[in-house]
């Protein structure tokens, strides 16, 4: 049986390659296939860089926060080094009521040599301390400034890291937007070739069919002798079949959406594993996992950027989207999202404002 329905199909497309040719239709591998593979290569990319974008922001924000630390460090330091010499002067005025260190005052109104040494002793004491005082806050602020300058330098690196990777990030999401474009434009060309051929075809049959009843009513004319017998009126030409109407264009969203079973489908799906593509059961991609959430079906709604185009709210409601141009989640409230992260997380709960460089949009579907 499978034999005999491939030699049908293979003489059906044999027929409809003939007639394509005498209509001057032609037939050809489909023309978006190239471009379709170019652009889920792009997709990938501009997942991976945002990947990349959201690590590098962890990373500077780390450095942001131990830059800071040094820098009260350093102010705290710098207060505990004016209260010591702030007592050490108390210290030497008490002692010796003079006010200063100067050798000359301590050593003036001397009664006697015991005194002398007692007093040179002392003024030694003090003048070793306040020496090794001075020592101990050179070498810390040194060791604080260079630390700071080192810290200073790791932050300027990873900042040009970021600006590399917005920048990346630009020009991987022209090229998704390019590509993406490329496809809707030979899709609709390839519906408009396949909708021509398609009327070909039928005018063809249609033309035939009128051809074998007018012959089949002369022949029967010739047969009678040209008697009074009238010739039986001829069958009616079939009407030709209408060209197949192009398939419908995607729904616009209901915006009846109930926020409570996208949000229960959501968590339904918590500790899934990632992968890129994937729209379920058991691994999605953060595109399919939001078109799961809001449908209750395997399927695809669309890409980060079709989702960006849908209406944009202020007062976002559990159930709502949270999208930017290289990733999107469910929103849950109370600042929170569920998202498929990546390979190593998969579907996880996170703080809208914690991820992706910030830089959400709330819609609704």
């Amino acid at each position: 049986m499978r034999t005999a329905n491939k030699h049908k199909n293979m003489a059906r497309c044999a027929a409809t390659a003939t007639l394509a040719c005498v209509l001057g239709l032609g037939l050809a591998a489909p023309a978006y296939a190239d471009t379709a593979s170019d652009l889920a290569a792009a997709r990938t990319k501009l997942e991976q860089i945002g990947t990349q974008t959201q690590q590098i922001y962890d990373e500077l924000a780390t450095q942001t926060q131990a830059l800071d630390q040094t820098a009260g460090e350093i102010t705290q330091k710098q207060q505990e080094i004016a209260d010591g010499q702030a007592k050490l002067s108390t210290y030497v005025a008490g002692e010796y009521k003079t006010g200063g260190l100067s050798l000359l005052q301590v050593l003036t109104g001397v009664d006697d040599l015991s005194d002398m040494l007692n007093r040179l002793f002392y003024y030694g004491k003090v003048s070793d301390k306040q020496a090794k005082t001075i020592q101990e806050v050179k070498e810390l602020k040194q060791q604080l400034t260079d630390k700071q300058a080192e810290q200073e330098k790791n932050v300027a690196t990873t900042q040009k890291k970021v600006d590399e990777l917005n920048a990346q990030q630009a020009e991987a999401q022209n090229v998704v937007n390019s590509l993406d474009s490329q496809l809707q434009a030979e899709l609709a060309a390839e519906a408009e070739a396949n909708a021509a051929l398609q009327a070909g075809i039928n005018a063809s049959t249609a033309e035939k069919a009128t051809v074998s009843n007018d012959t089949a009513g002369t022949t029967e004319n010739t047969n009678n002798g040209g008697g009074d017998t009238p010739a039986p009126t001829p069958a009616p030409a079939p009407t030709p079949q209408p060209a197949p109407a192009p398939a419908p264009a995607p729904s616009a969203p209901s915006q009846s959406v109930d926020g409570g079973s996208v949000v229960s489908r959501a968590y339904s799906k918590l500790g899934c594993a990632y992968s890129w593509g994937g729209i379920g059961p058991n691994s999605f991609d953060c595109s399919g996992f939001v078109s799961y959430c809001l449908t209750g079906r395997y399927c695809r709604l669309g890409t980060t950027g079709d989702f960006m185009g849908w209406t944009r709210v202020s007062d976002p409601q559990p159930g709502d989207v949270v999208v930017n141009s290289y990733h999107t989640g469910i929103y849950i409230g109370n600042g929170q999202m569920i998202h498929a992260s990546d390979y190593s997380t998969g579907v996880i709960i996170s703080s809208v404002a914690a991820g992706m460089n910030n830089n959400y949009i709330f819609v609704r579907y």
